[in-house]
């Protein structure tokens, strides 16, 4: 690319894509879909509420000052292993200044801004590990991870909010870390998670080829401890000769997906497609609340208990999904994200909003992370603050696309003289049943395209109450297209059965209970007096034929649910038939109490395997 291209792609950049939450669109070069930005305003539901509970009870509340600006002030540490996590709280508040349009939450962004760029030395470092005189500081571990996060939040910045200082300070810093990275002669011991991420996002910001060519090129990669040491371009790994740390693999996975963007070779796809099947599979390694780790690492075993579910794992696998989903056009990505999101996400923050988790196990008690700095609340806050991007989208030939279903609304062009303003009433995920309203500003022909999720079968639409037809479940979408008139009403009713999953691996013989896109589990709060007299639920078996109806539950979140279930107890070795019924409270496996996720039953025939589990995608 000569100089006059980069030019071109530079100021094409700076109209077209920083300005992107003005736009409410976030464009890509050849992908199907383009993600439409919601804002504080537009956005209510369950999603919405979540991201508000984030923003003022969380990130509102941390102590800028003490916990993430001062050990960058004082350069407190000299061992490698200390991490604040700075970036990710910038990032994270940036995407929440451009959502809200609140001036309180602008001020702490800029806050953490000005009070860590204030620290950088003559030279450009940055960081709390005290300066050495040949610079070899910058070769921590957990320094380069300080600075590569710190470099995308910067960009973030000037991408949400259009802020032209955070830009030029992102370059300088950009401009240090190749400048340094080169002289590390062991890149095979440095963990780089957004290290690639960072400069591809740097690129998308300036067009300067050496930010691609570093975020492409470049060897890095802790390969003692968590990923191959390889470049973008080069990367294939398995998972039987090398360490594989699924936060960083997916990292990398999305990091791929986005250079693919700017390179389109194929091979950059490979190792997505490896990742995709080896998660997506029976015995494969998505576990059944959406997430994927046993420790920080990728596994089969399908374990439930102790460090499981890794929150860095379930921002990235959501972040990767989406990526593929844009890519791809193919809505079925949201089957799984939804999964993710209403249990392995939320459950991953306290009820009352303050504290995060940094893993959330399906068996036995979850503990929240005592800081608020570190890896994963700062991975947690970066990936709810981008739940807006992730509702309706806007496909190449104009058609709208339903992602998630909340109550929400978004006004999108179709041309010059004609726009569409579409909304959604539901109170998902506690029932299916979805009301959108479409306005054009005058009739037009378009096309409104669904997710269907595949644990439905029987989904059904309306519009303006007249039934549309047959409404296949497992396709990439379905497609209502047709002129459409102001007042125009279409009603999706999706049936939300009771399913009993049946487990695999350390599973086998169990089922966990689910409806709709919500897992459910049993948690302590509600079953006091089974517990004392049955320890963590031993040998009770529940009844297929005694699962209740729904009921309210606000214990543990507005309008939340939970179910009695009759169960029996094992005596012996076989099910104690003549044995009187119990009577479980199985809550949402966002109760802070939950326990034990997977349960025996009396007919395992029952049970269903996980619709999810299925490579569909491409087909």
């Amino acid at each position: 690319m000569n100089r006059n291209s980069i030019l071109s792609l530079a100021m094409a950049v700076f109209f077209a894509v920083a300005p992107v939450y003005a736009k409410k669109e976030k464009t890509q070069s050849g992908d199907k879909l383009q993600s439409v930005i919601l804002k504080q305003t537009e956005l209510s539901g369950e999603i919405g509420r979540r991201i508000n509970d984030l923003i003022y009870k969380n990130f509102m509340l941390l102590d800028s000052d003490s916990s993430f600006i001062t050990p960058f002030q004082k350069r407190p540490f000299t061992d490698n292993y200390h991490y604040v996590g700075v970036g990710k709280v910038i990032d994270a508040g940036s995407l929440f200044t451009a959502y809200t349009g609140d001036p309180k939450v602008a001020a702490k962004t800029a806050h953490l801004i000005d009070g860590i760029i204030k620290t950088r030395d003559n030279d450009g470092y940055i960081g709390t590990f005290k300066a050495l005189p040949d610079g070899s500081q910058n070769h921590f571990n957990w320094a380069l991870h300080e600075q590569e996060y710190l470099l995308l939040g910067m960009t973030r910045n000037w991408l949400a909010n259009g802020n032209a200082k955070s830009l030029n300070d992102a370059k300088n810093l950009g401009d240090y870390v190749i400048k340094t990275f080169s002289k590390d002669a062991k890149p095979e011991e440095v963990c780089t998670a957004g290290l690639p991420e960072a400069f591809l996002s740097l690129y998308q910001c300036t067009g300067d080829e050496r930010y691609l060519k570093f975020a492409s090129e470049i060897r890095h990669g802790n390969a003692k401890n968590e990923i191959q040491c390889a470049s973008l371009l080069d990367w294939k790994q398995t998972f039987d000769a090398q360490a594989a740390h699924v936060y960083v693999m997916l990292a990398r996975c999305y990091a791929q997906t986005e250079l693919y963007r700017y390179k389109r070779l194929p091979s950059l796809m490979d190792m997505s497609e490896f990742m995709r099947h080896e998660l997506l599979r029976t015995g494969g390694g998505l576990n059944v609340v959406g997430s994927a780790s046993d420790g920080e690492w990728f596994s089969y075993t399908q374990n439930g208990a102790g460090s499981i579910g890794e929150s860095c794992v379930t921002a990235y696998l959501l972040r990767w999904l989406e990526s593929l989903m844009r890519m791809d056009g193919d809505l079925r990505y949201g089957d799984i994200m939804e999964r993710t999101i209403y249990n392995a996400l939320f459950a991953a923050q306290d009820p009352e909003g303050r504290k995060i988790r940094y893993f959330t196990p399906l068996t036995g008690p979850r503990v929240y992370f005592k800081g608020d700095g570190f890896c994963c609340p700062g991975n947690y806050r970066r990936i709810v603050a981008e739940l807006p991007q992730k509702v309706y989208y806007r496909y190449t030939d104009n058609a709208i696309g339903v992602n998630l279903f909340t109550t929400s609304k978004t006004t999108l062009a179709l041309s010059q003289d004609v726009s569409v303003t579409l909304s959604q009433e539901t109170d998902y995920p506690n029932t299916g049943h979805v009301v959108f309203k479409v306005d054009p500003t005058q009739e037009a022909s378009f096309a409104i395209r669904l997710r269907i999720p595949r644990w439905c079968n029987h989904a059904t639409v309306m519009i303006n109450g007249k039934p549309a037809g047959a409404v296949p479940s497992g396709k990439p979408y379905y497609e209502i297209r047709r002129k459409w008139n102001a007042g125009d009403v279409v009603t999706l009713d999706m049936p939300m059965e009771w399913r009993l999953i049946k487990g695999h691996q350390l599973q086998e013989g169990k089922v966990a209970l689910t409806r709709g896109p919500v897992v459910y589990c049993l948690g302590t709060a509600q079953n006091q007096d089974i517990l004392k007299k049955y320890p963590s639920f031993s040998g009770i078996v529940i009844d297929p034929k005694g699962i209740g109806e729904p009921q309210n539950d606000n214990s543990i979140r507005p309008d939340g649910k939970k179910v009695i279930v009759k169960a029996r107890v094992e005596a012996g070795g076989a099910w104690s038939k003549g044995a009187p019924f119990l009577e479980l409270t199985f809550t949402e496996f966002v109760d802070p109490t939950g326990i034990v996720t997977y349960v025996h039953t009396l007919d395992l025939s029952k049970g269903v395997e996980d619709e999810l589990i299925e490579d569909c995608f491409g087909k």
